[in-house]
């Protein structure tokens, strides 16, 4: 009974071992589990890190080694015993600018040869060309209207002048003009304009400045309503900026529209104002477009890219440049995300080559099909193939899904000639916003915002028209009555449809003008 005993305890004792030896795999195995999470956490949160790092200390460039040119063209240079410099020349041209003359001249008594006191004779002149600014220069033009009277029945007729923008105001189209493109084109707050106002004796409050630019946002608000016919165009770009909105307190949104292909130039565009990001906005401005819709990957474009008569089109730029931080952080410049941009080289050089020789949208998507198909194909091959051997939760493995995911839309760009491979475009326009927000900071409220989205709608239209904003807008002032009373279709002042005939005249009598009051003073 003491050996049965003793092997019945001997027994027991294995058993236990092997339980908690069993209890303490399971656990080990969890640990392993836990500690290859904390592992793959701290990897991300370094990737991370060095993203941050980069993007507050390192180059804001996307290019690297893998985009420079292969055979870069020559530089135009000189060699000189010494050393070899570039060829100097000018940098700008002068044409379009106001020519004046000063002659110089010797006086009558230096027109004597010194050494045989015979008289000179004119043989040529010298001429050399400078650049020269005349300050800005605020007048105020008197508007005299003769009054006469009929001695008989003594009614009184009186001549008619032109209606001031803002009835009662003291500012001028050309003034009000120069405040909406300081703010909206040069990015000066309302608060520095008054400031450099006071350099020349004005001494306008910033509040008033904006009570103009509020009441010309309500005058111009026709013109920018019929810039809204660039929905009826087959293409377009969107996109979304956010923009601080002080009351209430919150974070608000500049939707951009972005239709490249409208008109003779390089399109129109048209920004409107949202409190919010929701995907709402976009579907309710855009509830009648029908065509190809470019976008980034935000879900809040999602049910559009679906609907009935929409083709959604997606960001080639997008992707890469998550596969371009995989790289600013790992510094690996031979290894997956710069095989990816290798790849992806081929067909931007076929864009700009395309954009370089201004192709038509047939000659455009033949050429895509022949040459970017093939490598698109490539690249999908490459990405599906390397996905498995990358940790998901990487920064590469992040890029590869994201690309993955959206390759539907990003390969649509290839079936249609007059889509872009990216939506730079857009995104281009917004940087102009960008800079703006970095001075102005925020916007007062709704109001002012809408405000905001008008102006940049005129002014950046216009650039991309090839007129010039100041220009543009001081003419659009001079016209607001004639669109209060419908006399004029707002239409016709869109700046791709504006009379340039029209137009012209204006910026000739006003140069009459400056020239007669320079003479004057």
């Amino acid at each position: 009974m003491m050996l049965s005993f003793q092997l019945n305890t001997l027994f027991n004792f294995y058993q236990l071992r092997d339980e908690t030896i069993k209890e303490l795999g399971v656990k080990l195995a969890e640990q392993d589990k836990k500690i290859a999470a904390l592992q793959d956490e701290i990897a991300q949160l370094k990737e991370l890190l060095k993203l941050q790092k980069h993007r507050r200390f390192g180059k804001k460039s996307e290019a690297h080694a893998t985009d420079k040119e292969e055979n870069p063209p020559p530089d135009k240079s000189i060699t000189v015993a010494a050393h070899t410099r570039k060829k100097a020349g000018r940098l700008l041209s002068t044409d379009h600018l106001p020519h004046f003359q000063t002659i110089y001249d010797l006086a009558e008594h230096e027109k004597t040869c010194v050494a045989c006191h015979g008289n000179l004779h004119k043989i040529g002149e010298e001429k050399t060309s400078q650049l020269e600014i005349i300050p800005t220069r605020y007048c105020v033009v008197e508007h005299i209207q003769m009054k006469y009277a009929c001695r008989q029945c003594e009614t009184i007729k009186t001549a008619e002048k032109p209606l001031a923008p803002i009835p009662k105001a003291i500012a001028g189209a050309s003034v009000l003009a120069d405040v909406i493109v300081n703010k909206y084109q040069f990015h000066q707050p309302l608060y520095r304009q008054s400031k450099m106002m006071l350099n020349e004796g004005l001494t306008i409050p910033d509040n008033t400045l904006g009570n103009w630019m509020i009441a010309c946002a309500e005058l111009l608000k026709p013109v920018y309503q019929a810039l809204w016919s660039i929905l009826n165009s087959r293409y377009l770009q969107v996109d979304e900026t956010p923009v601080k909105i002080l009351e209430p307190n919150k974070k608000g949104y500049l939707w951009t529209y972005y239709a490249p292909h409208v008109g003779n130039a390089r399109g129109l565009i048209a920004f409107e104002l949202s409190e919010t990001r929701s995907a709402t906005i976009a579907e309710s401005r855009l509830r009648d477009f029908n065509g190809l819709l470019q976008t980034d990957a935000y879900g809040g474009y999602k049910a559009l890219r679906k609907r009935k008569g929409i083709v959604g089109l997606g960001c080639l730029t997008h992707a890469r440049r998550k596969f371009d931080e995989v790289i600013k952080i790992s510094h690996d410049k031979d290894g997956v995300a710069a095989k990816f941009l290798g790849l992806l080289k081929p067909l931007y050089e076929l864009e700009a080559m395309m954009r370089e020789k201004k192709l038509g949208f047939r000659t455009r998507k033949r050429l895509r099909q022949k040459i970017a198909w093939p490598q698109m194909k490539l690249i999908h091959r490459f990405l599906r193939e390397t996905k498995p051997k990358v940790p998901p939760k990487s920064k590469l493995g992040q890029a590869i899904q994201y690309t993955l995911t959206q390759w539907p839309y990003l390969f649509a760009y290839l079936r249609h000639g007059e889509a872009e491979i990216d939506t730079n475009g857009v995104e281009n326009k917004i940087r102009e916003i960008a800079l703006g927000k970095k001075n102005w900071l925020f916007i007062g409220n709704t109001t002012s915002g809408q405000m905001h989205a008008i102006f940049y709608s005129l002014v950046l239209s216009s650039q991309l028209n090839g007129i010039n904003p100041r220009v543009y807008l001081h003419y659009l002032l001079t016209k607001v009555h004639e669109l209060r009373r419908n006399e004029l279709d707002p239409i016709t002042l869109l700046p791709q449809l504006i009379d340039k005939n029209d137009l012209q005249k204006f910026i000739d009598e006003r140069m009459e003008f400056a020239k007669k009051m320079l003479s004057d003073t």
